[in-house]
């Protein structure tokens, strides 16, 4: 009896709603991640025909999981949130900050999965410019699980949320430095004598 009360309990909504969560977000961090090395020239070109793959699937994934989190919260039995509160960023009455910016990544992921379905309709400056916006989602998503993951004050949960954060940082360091070394060492505005 036991044993199905453990299988009942992770089948619940509430159950749902902390999986999809914690997938979402560990799938947009993986996307991120290797995103981050996918088009620039730090890898290799056969390597990236290997990783491009897996950026975009596990964007994809973490869309549609992020979209399950947020529909399971509406229909939760022990605390259901309203339709605008949870598609209505900052509208929601409990944690309003930290869920809005859970909301906001979600319209940021939207946003590039579908810019990537239709780059070539929107053109690579277009497209480039808002999958730049992959960076600060990634960093909304961090604040919105740290804080109101309801597995936040756990030990394994802070240090999936720490070892990602440093994760991340180092790989936006590390393009931002492969950006700057491609523009000629130089900040842009003093290459032309500003």
């Amino acid at each position: 009896m036991a044993t199905w009360t453990v299988v009942t309990d992770w089948l619940s909504t509430w159950g749902v709603i902390k999986a999809s969560g914690l997938t979402a977000y560990m799938l947009m961090f993986v996307s991120v991640v290797l995103g981050a090395f996918s088009y620039g020239a730090v890898i290799p070109p056969d390597v990236k025909k290997i990783l491009l793959p897996i950026h975009q699937t596990t964007g994809w994934f973490g869309f549609l999981f992020g979209l399950l989190h947020g529909a399971a919260l509406m229909i939760d039995g022990y605390r259901p949130f309203l339709p605008g509160e949870v598609l209505v960023p900052f509208a929601s009455g409990f944690h309003p900050v930290t869920l809005g910016l859970g909301t906001l990544a979600f319209y940021i992921m939207a946003a590039i999965v579908i810019s990537s379905d239709i780059m070539r309709k929107l053109g690579r400056k277009i497209w480039k410019s808002v999958h730049m916006l992959s960076y600060p989602m990634f960093l909304f998503l961090l604040v919105h699980g740290a804080v109101d993951g309801s597995d936040a004050d756990k030990p394994w949960a802070f240090l999936m949320y720490a070892c990602s954060a440093v994760i991340f940082a180092e790989a936006l360091l590390i393009r931002m430095y492969v950006q700057w070394k491609k523009k000629g060492g130089q900040i842009e505005g003093l290459a032309r004598g500003r």
